[in-house]
């Protein structure tokens, strides 16, 4: 027995209509993020940094009252994004020269004087002072802030300085944008 050709475009056909789509559904997605400002950091090497004065004598302060300057460089790294830095310092104050980091070592008669030498020219941080004389803002080239800076021995009596050690601390602090 024959079938019939017309059965093959009714298949066809079947199959045709049963694979459409009877629904459509659209949806949305939405995207969100954040760009963030770029960060600072102290170089590795000044997170904890031990600055060593060099040896004087109590006869360098005879006729002068500081000695033995030792300069440094304080450097911040910064991503690219980041103009200037600026550096804070805090301590506490000699009880007889105020604008003075105090000295809480054996030597007596001694405080320590710590400068930025921008230029060449030195600025004394008063350890008494606000946060702005405390300070000072440097411009980033390459990614870097790079403060010049000084620290020494300064005399803060008259009379009476003794020999001993000197142990000073002194935080900073960073800021940029």
């Amino acid at each position: 027995m024959k079938k019939p050709l017309f059965v093959l475009p009714l298949l066809i056909a079947a199959a045709t209509i049963t694979g459409t789509a009877q629904a459509v559904q659209t949806g949305s997605l939405r995207f969100t993020g954040e760009i963030q400002g770029g960060t600072c950091h102290l170089a590795t090497g000044d997170v904890s940094r031990l600055i060593e004065l060099p040896p004087v004598k109590v006869s360098d302060f005879d006729s002068a009252t500081w000695a033995g300057l030792k300069t440094f460089d304080l450097t911040a790294n910064c991503d690219s994004d980041i103009r200037s830095v600026t550096f804070t310092f805090n301590g506490t104050s000699d009880s007889l020269a105020p604008e003075r980091f105090a000295n809480t070592g054996t030597a007596r008669g001694i405080a320590t004087v710590i400068q930025s030498r921008i230029g060449g020219t030195a600025y004394n941080f008063p350890a008494n002072g606000n946060p702005t004389a405390r300070s000072r803002t440097i411009s980033t080239t390459a990614g870097r802030a790079v403060l010049p800076m000084g620290a020494h021995y300064i005399k803060t009596v008259l009379f009476g300085v003794s020999k001993g050690t000197l142990i000073t601390t002194a935080s900073v602090t960073i800021t940029y944008n």
